[in-house]
């Protein structure tokens, strides 16, 4: 059965799920940072004998963390069903091919598990998520 799409289309044709992750597609556009939403999907483990279905939020398209894509994902619950224990299962299952960079409220921070995230940035303050990008642009 094929995933579908729920969401609205923003004035660039991305299609998104929330507002911060339309203030990041919105954000990354203007950044010149090429980025596709929902490219594909993932069964992930997030319990014993349990899977789920984990879509990636953004996964940009011509940059790359040690040789791994880059997943970005706007989290705003740490709570079961937020997304948290899919990510965590997506980084044991795929994390020699992706890199996850978790996008959160700062007050969330200590309530998100490290192995969710590769890095995490504040919702607040793309700055440190630009430099990231520049980083990765120059090296």
């Amino acid at each position: 059965m094929p995933y579908r799409r729920p969401g609205w289309p923003l004035p660039n044709g991305h299609i998104v799920r929330s507002n911060m992750e339309a203030a990041l597609c919105e954000h990354l556009s203007k950044a010149r940072q090429p980025h596709v939403h929902r490219t594909a999907s993932f069964d992930v483990p997030i319990g014993r004998e349990q899977y789920a279905l984990y879509v990636p939020s953004i996964v940009l398209t011509e940059s790359r963390k040690d040789g791994r894509e880059i997943v970005i994902e706007p989290v705003d619950s740490a709570r079961p069903g937020g997304g948290v224990r899919r990510l965590q299962g997506f980084r044991r299952q795929y994390g020699d091919k992706y890199f996850v960079v978790v996008v959160a409220r700062g007050g969330l921070r200590p309530h998100l598990p490290e192995n969710a995230y590769n890095l995490l940035f504040p919702l607040e303050d793309f700055q440190p998520l630009d430099e990231f990008l520049s980083r990765l642009r120059s090296g």
